[in-house]
């Protein structure tokens, strides 16, 4: 999940979000490098997105995200409950998975578990699994070889 910050005069579109990792695996580099990783990946895209300026036309705004990574080692349940802030999200990291996966537990869920050995070597599985925390489900065609750049 995140936050949209509309610049309409700088043609801007922000999404903030803060990525709280917590568990035997997570520690403060962490936190940053996974922040980093969604930060670059969805910046890389260069998004763009159009919204409507009246009846008749549209204006177009870059899409820029603004991620920011912290360690919580002490994260109760009932941090997560009673959260109502709409950036944060929060990773529990294991070097163990179930069905050897990192995931979210739903769409537009700022709830998920990262296998370590998914988010480490400049891997896209943090930046896929904030994509399920902002609503977006996977594609129905997953063959996308030869379309260009996805």
């Amino acid at each position: 999940m995140g936050e949209a910050e509309l610049q309409p005069n700088n043609n801007l579109l922000i999404i903030h979000a803060v990525i709280n990792i917590y568990g035997d695996a997570a520690n403060e580099d962490l936190a940053f490098q996974v922040a980093k990783d969604v930060e670059h990946f969805w910046n890389d895209a260069d998004g763009k997105v159009a919204i409507r300026d009246g009846w008749f036309s549209k204006k177009i705004y870059n899409v820029k995200f603004s991620i920011t990574g912290k360690l919580d080692k002490a994260l109760t349940p009932e941090t997560v409950f009673e959260n109502t802030d709409p950036r944060n999200n929060y990773f529990r990291i294991e070097e163990f998975a179930i069905g050897d996966i990192s995931f979210v537990d739903g769409l537009n869920s700022n709830t998920g578990y990262f296998k370590l050995q998914n988010i480490l070597d400049n891997s896209t599985t943090a930046a896929h699994e904030f994509g399920h925390t902002l609503g977006l489900d996977h594609p129905h065609n997953l063959d996308i070889r030869g379309g260009g750049t996805p």
